[in-house]
């Protein structure tokens, strides 16, 4: 079980995230999602480590961890993706992959084992030669994942892994996380794709201007006035 309560967090005279707490189980796929500028990357910052909070905590079964740096964090079993891919462009798609796995392998010989796994795991294997610099966006996006998966995470923290993806390709990324996700790890998703909520998501979670609006099934939390009038721009009588 990953948990945040009471998550908040001010810059200056800003709220960026009030109050907010999440329960997310190993066995569940959670959805958080919000108009830009509600909290949700802000959110995984301090779920992840990148970020201390001003008030509130975060335990990854039962172990305490904000205020532990990010790679301790990571060792501890969280592992995040970002937005805007960061791969090291002049490095082979294997290599990208072995800084990740370093997080816990102890040996280049077993950082190469983990990093050719999840390759496999991912679909990147037969590019594994590639440098990161000739890839398409949607390995790219595929890279990052595996370089998060390397560090042998227990929960995996998504930021907008389908965006610029055509549907097929996102219906292609959602088959591989289930089967990310049936293995035992447990995934978090930043997601404005409904049709990948809809698809994934065992529950979610709606942020508007840093506050928890909704909870719920996708069904509820997409179907609620509030939601669709802050998310959606659809105003309700």
């Amino acid at each position: 079980m990953l948990t945040a309560s009471d998550i908040e967090v001010r810059f200056g005279g800003l709220t960026a995230v009030g109050g907010v707490s999440v329960n997310a189980p190993r066995d569940k796929i959670l959805s958080i999602i919000g108009p830009n500028g509600a909290g949700k990357t802000t959110l995984f910052a301090v779920l992840s480590g990148f970020l201390a909070p001003n008030h509130g905590t975060v335990t990854l079964d039962g172990k305490r961890l904000d205020g532990m740096s990010a790679d301790t964090v990571a060792r501890n079993g969280i592992a995040r993706t970002f937005q805007i891919v960061r791969p090291f462009p002049d490095m082979t798609v294997l290599d990208n992959v072995i800084v990740g796995a370093y997080a816990r392998a102890a040996s280049y010989r077993e950082a190469s084992a983990v990093s050719a796994r999840v390759l496999e795991k991912v679909g990147l294997y037969p590019k594994r030669a590639f440098l990161a610099a000739h890839l398409t966006l949607r390995d790219l996006k595929l890279l990052e994942v595996a370089k998060a998966l390397a560090t042998q995470p227990k929960f995996l923290l998504l930021d907008e892994v389908m965006a610029g993806l055509n549907i097929k390709e996102q219906h292609d990324v959602a088959t591989m996380l289930e089967g990310i996700h049936a293995d035992g790890t447990g995934i978090l998703l930043v997601e404005h794709s409904l049709a990948m909520v809809y698809r994934m998501s065992d529950h979610v979670i709606c942020l508007d201007s840093g506050r928890k609006i909704a909870e719920g099934t996708a069904t509820d939390v997409l179907e609620s006035k509030e939601v669709q009038a802050a998310y959606m721009g659809i105003e309700h009588d």
